[in-house]
C-alpha cells in the first residue's frame, strides 16, 4: 500500500511540472461553519439531523464546527491541481476534533486522481437517502485513501454515443474497529450510451472488499500481493464466509449492479435509478430480487422555483436470498466470520443509513426493511428575499435481521427533516427542524441553527 501511495505522489509532482500552460492561475476558497442543536426530549437528535452529515454530527451533539480551505492551481487545457484541508468539531463525537479533509487532487479533462482524506461528491442536490449508491453514501466520514476515476464519461466513438465511467480506489479503515488496520478495495465500471432525444443510459457494477488487518480472535489476515489479486477479482467470500471455511475465505465482499436512465427535456431532467445489493453469487444472479434501491429524480433547469428538485426512493431488503441459500439469509452489510464491524467506518454505516449498527455489539442489528423516502428542494421567494429550503420525509418499516439471536422487533417510523436559509449576507444563517415518530417509542424532536461564512 505504501508503494502505491508513493508512486501516486510522484505522479502528481511530475504532472505539475508538465508545461500545460505558461500562465498558470491559482484560486483560494474556504469557509467556517458553526452549528448548534437542541434535543427537545433529551434522548438524542432525530434521525436526519445526524445521518448523512458526512460524519460531522453525532446523535447527542449540541455543538459542531467546520473549518476548511481549498487551493486550486489551473495549469490550462482543463488541467488542475487542488489541495484541501479541513477540520471538524463535534462535542459528542468519538473524537471532538478530527480531520474532515486532507487531500491533493490532480484533474484533467478525462481523469481525476486524489490522495488523502476527501469528502465524496454530492449527488441529487443532497435529497437522496443514499446519494451515489445503496452501499456508498455520505453517512460516514471519508476514509484515507487513493482514488483514480474518470472525470465524467469517456466516449470511445466519433459520434460520442458510447463510452464508460470507471473508478479504482484503495482505502485504509484504520484501527478503530474489530479488525484493526483493515483495508478496503473499491472499483466501479459503467457503460454509458447516449441514445439521442435527450436519453442517456448507464449500466454497471460497484464492487467493495474489506481485507487484511489484524483480528483479535483470528490473528493477522492475508495481505500479500497474491491476496490482493484475489480480492480484486472477487474470489471467495459469501457462502464460504458464512460456513467459516478459513482456508478459502479472503475478505468481506459487497457489490451492486446499477442502472441509470436520464431524460433531458426542454426545461427539466428526469432520472431513473436502480441499485441491487449482493454479497455472494445468489445476489449477483438476482436471486434476492426485489431487494435494492429504486428511484426517480426530477431536477428543474431553472433554480429559482418553488420546486427545483424532487426525489422518491424505495429501499427494499426483505428477501436476502433467504429461500435460495442453504446456509440462510445474506445478512446484508454484516460478516459472521472475521469482519464483525461490518460495512461501517468510525461506527457509521457506509451505505444507506436505514441499516442500523450497534456499536456495543459490533453487529448490524437492522438490515431487513422497506423504506419510502421523499426529498424536496426549492426556494420560497418574496419581493425582497429568497429562502432556499430542503425537506426530507422517510417512512420505514424495520424488521431487524433474519438472525433469531438478534431480536430487534418490528417498528414503523417516520423521519422528518426541514432546513431553510434565513439570511445569506454577510453570513449564511440556516434553521433546521426535525422529528422522528416511532410506533414503539415516544416522538423525538430537534432544532438546529447554523452560521456559515464562505470566502
Amino acid at each position: 500500500m505504501y508503494t502505491i501511495f508513493k508512486a501516486f505522489t510522484i505522479f502528481l509532482i511530475l504532472g505539475s511540472l508538465i508545461p500545460f500552460s505558461l500562465s498558470a492561475q491559482d484560486s483560494f476558497s474556504g469557509g467556517v461553519k458553526l452549528s448548534a442543536y437542541y434535543d427537545g426530549t433529551e434522548k438524542g437528535l432525530p434521525f436526519w439531523m445526524y445521518h448523512n452529515q458526512r460524519g460531522r454530527v453525532s446523535e447527542f451533539t449540541d455543538l459542531s464546527g467546520l473549518v476548511n480551505a481549498q487551493y486550486r492551481l489551473d495549469l490550462g487545457t482543463g488541467t488542475q491541481l487542488e489541495f484541501g484541508l479541513g477540520a471538524a468539531y463535534d462535542n459528542a463525537g468519538r473524537d471532538e476534533v478530527f480531520p474532515d479533509e486532507i487531500y491533493m487532487q490532480y484533474k484533467n479533462p478525462w481523469l481525476r486522481a486524489s490522495l488523502g482524506i476527501k469528502q465524496k461528491q454530492q449527488h441529487y442536490q443532497g435529497l437522496s437517502a443514499s446519494d451515489e449508491n445503496i452501499l456508498w453514501s455520505t453517512n460516514a466520514r471519508p476514509m484515507p485513501g487513493l482514488e483514480l476515476e474518470t472525470n465524467g464519461p469517456v466516449f470511445i466513438n466519433r459520434a460520442q454515443s458510447w463510452g464508460f465511467e470507471a473508478r479504482w480506489a484503495e482505502y485504509l479503515m484504520e484501527k478503530d474497529r474489530h479488525v484493526e488496520g483493515a483495508k478496503l478495495h473499491h472499483k466501479m465500471f459503467r457503460l454509458v450510451h447516449d441514445a439521442g432525444n435527450g436519453w442517456r443510459f448507464k449500466v454497471g457494477i460497484q464492487h467493495f472488499a474489506q481485507w487484511g488487518g489484524t483480528s483479535p480472535d483470528r490473528g493477522e489476515q492475508p495481505e500479500g500481493i497474491e491476496d490482493y489479486f484475489r480480492i480484486v477479482t472477487g474470489r471467495a467470500g459469501g457462502e464460504a464466509a458464512l460456513q467459516g471455511d478459513i482456508n478459502n475465505v479472503l475478505g468481506n465482499h459487497l457489490g451492486s449492479w446499477e442502472i441509470y436512465a436520464d431524460k433531458q427535456y426542454q426545461d427539466f431532467k428526469l432520472s431513473f435509478i436502480y441499485n441491487n445489493i449482493f454479497e455472494d453469487g445468489s445476489g449477483s444472479r438476482f436471486d434476492n430480487f426485489p431487494d435494492g434501491r429504486y428511484g426517480i429524480y426530477f431536477e428543474n433547469d431553472k433554480k429559482d422555483r418553488l420546486l427545483n428538485a424532487f426525489i422518491y426512493e424505495l429501499y427494499y431488503t426483505r428477501d436476502q436470498s433467504n429461500d435460495v441459500n442453504h446456509w440462510g439469509a445474506d445478512n446484508y452489510l454484516g460478516h459472521s466470520v472475521a469482519y464483525y464491524s461490518g460495512w461501517t467506518y468510525k461506527s457509521r454505516i457506509l451505505g444507506a443509513p436505514f441499516f442500523k449498527y450497534d456499536e456495543k455489539q459490533q453487529l448490524i442489528v437492522n438490515n431487513k426493511f422497506i423504506t419510502h423516502h421523499f426529498g424536496f428542494g426549492g426556494q420560497v421567494s418574496t419581493f425582497w428575499n429568497s429562502y432556499p429550503y430542503k425537506l426530507l420525509l422517510s417512512y420505514a418499516h424495520n424488521e431487524g435481521t433474519f438472525r433469531r439471536d438478534l431480536p430487534f422487533g418490528n417498528e414503523d417510523v417516520l423521519h422528518i427533516f426541514g432546513e431553510t436559509l434565513l439570511l445569506n449576507d454577510p453570513f449564511q444563517v440556516s434553521l433546521m427542524l426535525s422529528a422522528d415518530i416511532n410506533s414503539n417509542y415516544n416522538p423525538l424532536f430537534g432544532v438546529g441553527v447554523s452560521l456559515e461564512r464562505r470566502f
